[in-house]
């Protein structure tokens, strides 16, 4: 079916697969999305190892399409997943191995020998662009677990998928590689040579990986015929390379910002995105969260995160169970300016949570001089007295979270020349985007519209697939509505913020 231009007027359907909770999504060729479905598919134990529930996502997806296909024309599939997770597939193209979640920890010794074995933490930081996350963050690291925990099952495998194109292999059978997924926190990547890094040969994995490296709007294949006679969709209907989710929701600003600008994108993490064309790091940089990403063009981007949703949540949770579930308040003004004023309240962020920008600080809680650790506060042996203000808490809370966004800004390179938009969770919370706004006077800052960014921009990724163009030719497509953050000037930022990043050991 095609408009009077010849366009196609086909669909696009974006399958996208987060951490806890995965989307479909259905785009029209206006870019509106008119069905969806949303399922819930957590970590799964086996062994005591934490793995990806990738059969139940697929069989859901199958049966997902199978009522979709009924009501509309789906012409692409366009996906995009969250970051460092790898499938091993045998010389039949079946598993050989369990999907090993990022989040499980091997333990200090395995992180220990892979350090001997294949490098310092900073060495590789310089090279990849990748700090040294916990757990299994680094995909190399993950690769290098699988050898050592499974050597009996690793052996038998012959290609690694990324887990965009795992799940596009399910569908085509065809296998291939963008550089969204292989540039972000893996390793895998050497930014001076834009391609394969060191690591790929000291893990001994050449020859299983992809040799073209593709675009994510490249179509990787059409569906087999048996996921046709599964899920009513046509044989015709084509897949993406696919994205990774954080570039996948920079990838409208790109399209559409003209000016340089940061993307403080916000939720369970929040994360700081600046594109950018050299790839360096400061001093004060390395050993921290803070790295390069490749966005959609084969771009850097300097990225920089926390874990600030989580931060938040558990905090509010401690809150709640004082007061009771109660709305957020408003932003005070008044409020404010008294703690920044008095500089006797802080929250503090350390390696337990939100430790990305301050690894080496300790999480606690400050009042008035006294020190309470972030344990004792979880075990209820004791709290800060000013917990029991609900309005108080919350507000010294969304004070700590400005500040970390603040730095990790910072450190991707916000000035007074570039613009922010803010994004996600924290995009509804007046009191947290206030505090941006005072914290950076002079730049200008925006509250995004952009509903579910990630699905967004790969819905763009399956429409310029389905339509044979470039993203920043579908670029009259669609607007970014923004709303302008009002100026509260709250004298004594400054100085509040410098006494909170002397508690966390990193002082201007």
């Amino acid at each position: 079916m095609t408009d009077k231009s010849g366009t196609t007027c086909k669909c696009t359907v974006v399958f996208d697969v987060g951490k806890t909770n995965q989307k479909i999504l259905v785009y029209d060729q206006q870019l509106s999305v008119i069905d969806s479905e949303y399922g819930e598919f957590s970590d799964i134990e086996s062994d005591g190892i934490t793995q990806e529930d990738v059969i139940s996502i697929i069989t859901w997806f199958k049966k997902t399409m199978k009522d979709m296909s009924r009501n509309h024309d789906i012409g692409a599939i366009s996906i995009t997943t969250h970051g460092a997770a790898f499938t091993c597939l045998d010389k039949d193209g079946e598993l050989v191995l369990p999907v090993v979640s990022y989040t499980y920890e091997p333990g200090d010794e395995f992180h220990e020998q892979f350090c001997r074995e294949l490098g310092d933490p900073i060495s590789l930081q310089l090279e990849t662009a990748t700090p040294n996350y916990p757990g299994l963050g680094c995909l190399a690291k993950g690769i290098y677990f699988a050898q050592k925990e499974f050597p009996d099952r690793f052996i038998k495998t012959r290609s690694i998928l990324n887990l965009p194109q795992f799940y596009g292999y399910f569908l085509t059978g065809r296998k291939g590689i963008e550089p969204t997924y292989l540039g972000c926190t893996t390793f895998l990547w050497d930014f001076s040579s834009m391609n394969y890094s060191s690591m790929v040969d000291k893990l001994g994995i050449r020859t299983m990986l992809p040799v073209d490296i593709q675009q994510p709007w490249d179509i990787l294949g059409t569906i087999s015929p048996k996921v046709a006679e599964e899920t009513g969709l046509a044989v015709d209907t084509i897949v993406t390379l696919g994205i990774h989710d954080s570039n996948s929701a920079l990838l409208p600003y790109l399209i559409k910002m003209k000016e340089s600008f940061v993307l403080d994108s916000t939720g369970t993490f929040c994360v700081a995105m600046h594109p950018c064309r050299d790839v360096t790091f400061k001093t004060d940089e390395l050993g921290k969260y803070v790295f390069y990403n490749i966005d959609a063009f084969s771009n850097p981007v300097k990225t920089a995160l926390f874990l600030g949703g989580m931060e938040f949540d558990i905090y509010m949770g401690i809150i709640s169970s004082i007061h009771g579930q109660k709305p957020y308040p408003a932003f005070s003004p008044e409020l404010y300016e008294q703690i920044v004023f008095d500089q006797d309240l802080f929250i503090i962020p350390g390696g337990v949570i939100g430790g990305g920008m301050f690894p080496d600080s300790e999480a606690r809680v400050i009042e008035k001089g006294n020190v309470f650790s972030f344990d004792d506060i979880m075990c209820g042996l004791k709290r800060p007295d000013f917990f029991d203000d609900f309005t108080l808490a919350y507000s010294v809370l969304n004070l700590s979270l400005a500040i970390e966004s603040q730095v990790a800004m910072l450190r991707v390179g916000l000035d007074s020349d570039k613009s922010i938009y803010i994004e996600g969770g924290f995009h509804k919370n007046d009191s947290y985007c206030t505090l941006i706004k005072s914290l950076n006077p002079n730049s200008d800052v925006y509250l995004s519209g952009l509903n579910e960014a990630s699905a967004f921009g790969a819905a763009l990724v399956g429409k310029c697939a389905l339509e044979k163009k470039t993203p920043h030719d579908i670029d009259g497509y669609f607007e970014i509505e923004t709303q302008p953050v009002p100026l509260f000037s709250i004298e004594g930022m400054d100085a509040y913020m410098d006494k909170f990043l002397h508690y966390t050991g990193k002082d201007h």
